[in-house]
């Protein structure tokens, strides 16, 4: 504190510096832990593999023509992927899928009275759905494997939905909601509704994908499904890809996808796994809105993600590494003092980046808050940037469980420290080297 108070220009400028950068990471940081960490009901990110699309690969004379790209029917689920024997849990899903976005075949009314209906988003899915994200049931069961075969009229339900169209405080198992050009369906379950900003979890209204047939006239492994699964390990990722790549040989081998327009001559080749992401990947993948990261490796995709993280501290640290170098030229004569002394370069050097670090803590905390603030104030802008506008809302509800993670902290705690050091560490190594005699002749 004594070194604040003698050096007030130079420490609040270091002490605004650092906020800065710090919020500006931390703004990034709080968005990408929404998007990758195991979040309400998305607990299963880690080890959650989404396939988007079926991509079809038009070949002729071993050269590459083109390719079709078709999202999945009920049809390529059933025949492709719930024989697979690698995976633990798999379900279709009409929701975002790992993308993102909303998609327009998700938005259905429900009808509550004559002149009053409710927008919802509604997902067909199957029991393992349920397994794959981990909701909390306030009410009732989810949706069961004898009532997806079974084709029930049943669905879940959120606790938004079930307060708006029964009341609050209802019980609402087993009673009817209306649905437009689907008619009645029986409430079998009631769940803690997701967060707009975990889309691929994010719906009101969940039912049986049997009741939904997607598949397109003459194509019929071809719909508006994604499919998501999860696995146990690594291991077992490796193994279903392997799986899913000898499915895929099979599958161009029969001939079976033979979309009009290609010719004759023209080879067509299934690659189930073209698509295929792990939750983290697929979902830095999509941070580009113009797809430039589809055809990158996952080790470029990391390394552009890092570059950012390095940019927006490493730009900062060299503006306080300059005020820092500033700083050690007028201390060089007292450092020549301690040394003629017998104080060692490294005790020397530990002080100084200990005194830096100090005030780079300082900002970091008022970074940190800065951040949060922003966030909370901003955050239909600041979100807007990262989400889709479509499912965010006017409003999005920014959770605690999403602003004060331990993990968040913990980042924090490292920018600062990897501030302090790209900041202090050069300069005062630099102004530590001069011999005595030239240190103590310096004018303060």
């Amino acid at each position: 504190m004594l070194m604040i108070k003698e050096e007030k220009l130079f420490s609040a400028i270091h002490i605004a510096g650092t906020a800065m950068a710090i919020a500006f990471t931390m703004v990034m940081a709080v968005v990408y832990y929404i998007k990758l960490a195991p979040i309400y009901p998305e607990v299963n990110r880690m080890r959650t593999v989404y396939f988007n699309s079926l991509i079809i690969e038009l070949q002729q004379n071993g050269e590459a023509k083109g390719r079709v790209r078709n999202m999945y029917s009920e049809k390529a689920l059933e025949e492709w992927f719930l024989p697979c024997k690698n995976y633990e849990y798999c379900a279709p899903t009409s929701l975002a899928g790992g993308t993102g976005e909303v998609r327009a075949n998700c938005k259905e009314y429900v009808i509550k009275g004559k002149d009053d209906l409710i927008e919802v988003i509604a997902n067909y899915t199957n029991a393992d759905f349920f397994k794959i994200y981990k909701y909390d049931f306030l009410e009732g069961r989810p949706l069961t494997k004898q009532d997806v075969e079974n084709k029930e009229k049943v669905c879940v339900i959120s606790d938004d939905l079930a307060e708006k169209y029964f009341g609050k405080g209802v019980k609402t198992v087993g009673k009817m909601i209306n649905i437009e050009e689907l008619g009645t369906r029986r409430v079998v379950g009631v769940v803690r509704c997701a967060n707009r900003l975990t889309p691929d979890s994010y719906a009101q209204i969940f039912y049986p994908y049997t009741h939904h047939k997607t598949a397109w006239k003459g194509k019929p492994y071809a719909g508006l499904y994604s499919i998501v699964l999860t696995v146990k390990d690594n291991k077992q990722l490796q193994a279903l890809k392997q799986e899913l790549n000898e499915l895929s040989a099979r599958i161009t081998q029969s001939g079976v996808m033979n979309y009009d327009g290609a010719g004759d001559d023209v080879k067509q080749v299934v690659r189930l796994t073209r698509m295929m992401e792990t939750h983290p990947m697929h979902t830095l993948r999509n941070a580009s809105s113009d797809d430039s990261f589809e055809d990158i490796s996952n080790w470029q995709v990391i390394m552009h993600f890092a570059g950012i993280l390095f940019i927006l501290l490493f730009v900062p640290a060299l503006n306080l590494c300059g005020i820092v170098a500033g700083r050690m030229e007028r201390r060089t004569a007292e450092m020549g003092v301690r040394k003629s002394f017998g104080a060692r370069r490294r005790t020397l050097l530990g002080q100084v980046i200990k005194e830096n670090l100090v005030l780079t803590s300082i900002g970091g905390i008022i970074g940190l808050l800065a951040a949060w603030f922003a966030i909370y104030v901003m955050r239909t802008d600041i979100l807007g940037m990262f989400f889709d506008n479509s499912i965010i809302g006017a409003s999005p509800v920014v959770s605690g469980e999403m602003l004060f993670a331990p993990l968040l902290f913990v980042g924090a705690f490292i920018a600062v420290l990897v501030l302090n050091l790209l900041s202090a560490l050069i300069p005062a190594w630099l102004s530590l080297r001069k011999p005595i005699v030239e240190s103590m002749m310096e004018k303060r």
